[in-house]
């Protein structure tokens, strides 16, 4: 007997009951109209409601005809063919009510041409302009996302913006049956189930993720069951079948609404390439399979059923066919003559406005063309205190912030692991429950879904505050920090933007493995994004408010070292300190000293000795190249302190942009004062890695030697 074996039967004999695939019901999917035309239950559905489907079943799939022709000419690029999926997807969104919300997929050109995206947008999307992906105003929709599956945690996040905002509506995502393996899909799910949320997730499950068989995807007999290890509903229906398709995602709508999140699969087939890109995968399907497949299609099946019912006639199928392909070449023309996108707009969508650094990278790259861009960097004034001051440390300074910036505006909602009951780990959330209830919440452990549902709550209205308990753990989430949150605006041009504030505490205090790395060049590294460091209270609160009142998403990076000291005088009434503006904390005449963040402290103590420049930079990204130049300019010498690995850190970044504005400045080398290119030590040996004053007094003299 194996032991495998053995371990069963010892558990059987125990008396504790086990779960197998083998105890699931085999689902056979909900149906109504046959392959052959005929009904397998009573049909509800009007003869004028489907022949409408029936018409833009038509029409999205000449579209795709010609649409996959273009693309094989080259005149569009890498396109999504979605030939046999049209009763999934026209079904889908036909079931949606005025209120409701739809999230495609890649492949879903026939739905977004159905919700009312012009054809000619969707051509000029797949040939190259993300002008194409704008989504019309008043069309209740998102763009979709390249990365598999990564809209489902968007979607869980509008659908939670509708569940707080009480619209009444709910939100339809859909994916492949290759997008169920991923981690976006599992913690999508989970957490829409715990938060009971107003969302259909649609799988449609057309057989194959590029060349793999569903049946290698995963041992589950249907894909529906994945629902019901996060406790919500699943259903399988004939996606080829658009009476069942509309009938069944109407009715998992009206669970959603009633707070039952549901999965629905629907059983269809991809009877085309992937991609145009690459056309091996097609192939690999056995002809048998695609002959059995071409019989169950879904324009030919409710064509079937018209013609029996006498519902259509051979005249009127000529009719629609000629009147769909005339609406499709009609959008080809539309789509030829639009004009060319201004190369200006690949500067335009970063931000709500452009930074400095994009305003000079664009006259470098087209001169006085570049001046059309508007320039809203107007020069802001420091904070001067005139209120009542209260002493706080870091920690109470940004609980007293978020405090008050939630009272100002009750779009801000705060959420994260356990930083409602808990009040976080560090407490910086501490009491916030209490008074602002609904609009501060713990969620599951799960960091792609709270960077994910960053997008939907955006979108829906509000202004998130995602935390993440460590620097270390925002690594599972970067994948929707760079390609979404980041992105979106520029995505969807200005259609819709993501703001918010990413939070989270860095840099090493002998703690475990992963709770003490200093991340900020990889946020720094991504466009789209603005990157906050404080180093005392005063700033923080200035900082935090101009970040929660900023239209681009802010990363908020908060010195845990500095969380209990030192405090300082701070006014209790809300202010703001601009973003992208360093500030000269003490004023010299031999070397420039560059510092952010706890190191900032490491730099004034290393340097007290000396006449330094000593300049926080406060924001990381845009980085305030003036304040740092006109520095150099005076001082001709620069000592870098940073507590991130050396190697294409920021401080990198400062001595290339020093090397190439600044460099007949220059009277020494440039030196950093950095951790190692290592992994951050455990306690015993952490000191040895960080920046320390000795090490930065050195630094200086080294330079002043010259």
């Amino acid at each position: 007997m194996s032991n495998s074996g053995f371990v069963l039967e010892t558990v059987q004999e125990a008396g504790v009951d086990t779960i197998s695939e083998r105890d699931l019901k085999d689902l056979k999917p909900y149906q109504i109209i046959r392959e052959d035309g005929s009904l397998a239950r009573k049909l509800t559905l009007s003869p004028d409601f489907l022949k409408q489907v029936y018409k833009e079943m038509v029409l999205a799939r000449i579209f795709d005809e010609r649409a996959t022709t273009l693309s094989t000419v080259r005149e569009i690029g890498t396109y999504p063919p979605h030939k046999g999926q049209e009763g999934t997807q026209i079904g889908i969104v036909k079931a949606l009510g005025p209120f409701d919300w739809f999230v495609p997929m890649y492949r879903d050109n026939a739905a977004m041409i159905a919700m009312g995206m012009p054809m000619e947008n969707l051509l000029q999307y797949w040939s190259g302009d993300e002008r194409g992906l704008r989504i019309p105003e008043g069309l209740r929709m998102l763009p979709f996302a390249i990365p598999v599956s990564t809209q489902i945690p968007h979607a869980a996040g509008l659908a939670l913006a509708q569940k707080l905002g009480r619209t009444g509506g709910a939100v339809v995502v859909t994916t492949g049956d290759g997008g169920t393996s991923k981690g976006d899909f599992h913690e999508g799910l989970n957490f829409a189930g715990v938060f009971e949320l107003p969302l259909v997730v649609g799988v449609e499950n057309n057989q194959y993720a590029i060349s793999l068989p569903r049946s290698f995807q995963t041992r589950s007999k249907t894909l529906a069951q994945k629902a019901l290890a996060y406790g919500i509903t699943g259903i399988v229906v004939d996606g080829n079948d658009v009476a069942a398709v509309y009938q069944v995602t109407t009715r998992a709508l009206e669970l959603a609404r009633s707070g039952e999140p549901v999965v629905v699969e629907y059983v269809t087939y991809r009877r085309s390439y992937h991609t145009t890109a690459e056309l091996v995968s097609h192939k690999l399907q056995p002809k048998e399979e695609l002959e059995v497949w071409e019989k169950r299609d879904p324009i030919y099946r409710l064509e079937k059923y018209l013609m029996k019912e006498g519902y259509l006639t051979e005249e009127e199928k000529e009719k629609i066919y000629k009147e769909a392909g005339e609406k499709v070449r009609l959008a080809v023309e539309k789509f030829r003559a639009i004009t060319p996108p201004s190369p200006l707009d690949i500067f335009r969508y970063m931000y709500s406005t452009p930074t400095q650094t994009l305003l000079e990278q664009a006259f470098e790259q087209f001169g006085e063309l570049a001046s059309t861009l508007v320039n809203h960097n107007v020069e802001l004034s420091e904070y001067s205190p005139s209120s009542k001051t209260i002493e706080l440390n870091l920690r109470n300074t940004i609980n007293l912030t978020l405090r008050q910036e939630m009272e100002r505006d009750n779009r801000i909602v705060v959420y994260g692991e356990d930083v409602a009951r808990n009040g976080g780990v560090f407490q910086v959330t501490r009491g916030l429950l209490e008074r602002f209830g609904e609009r501060v919440f713990d969620t599951p452990l799960a960091e792609i879904s709270i960077a994910g549902i960053f997008v939907g709550l955006a979108v829906g209205g509000y202004i998130p505050v995602a935390e993440f308990q460590f620097d270390g753990f925002t690594f599972p989430a970067f994948d929707q920090i760079f390609n979404h949150i980041a992105r979106y605006r520029n995505r969807t041009r200005g259609r819709y933007f993501v703001r918010g504030v990413i939070r989270f505490p860095y840099g090493a205090v002998h703690s475990l493995e992963h709770h003490s790395d200093s991340p900020e060049a990889y946020f720094v590294h991504t466009p789209g994004l603005k990157v906050v460091i404080p180093s005392n209270p005063f700033d923080a609160k200035g900082l935090l408010a101009s970040a929660l009142r900023s239209e681009d998403p802010v990363v908020f990076m908060e010195p845990k070292r500095l969380y209990d000291s030192p405090k300082m005088q701070i006014p209790e009434e809300p202010y703001t300190i601009p973003i992208g503006r360093a500030k000269l904390v003490r004023e010299g005449d031999d070397v420039t000293v560059v510092s952010y963040g706890a190191m900032l402290h490491v730099a004034l103590e290393g340097s007290k000795e000396f006449s330094a420049d000593v300049i926080d930079l406060r924001t990381l990204s845009p980085l305030d190249t003036k304040t740092i130049l006109s520095s150099v300019e005076k001082t001709g010498r620069l000592v870098i302190v940073h507590e991130a690995p050396r190697t294409a850190g920021v401080g990198a970044e400062i001595a290339a942009l020093v090397s190439d504005k600044g460099l007949f400045s220059l009277k020494a080398p440039i030196k950093r004062v950095t951790s190692y290119d290592i992994v951050d030590p455990l306690s015993k040996l952490e000191d040895y890695n960080i920046p320390s004053a000795q090490r930065v007094t050195k630094a200086i003299k080294e330079v002043l030697s010259y």
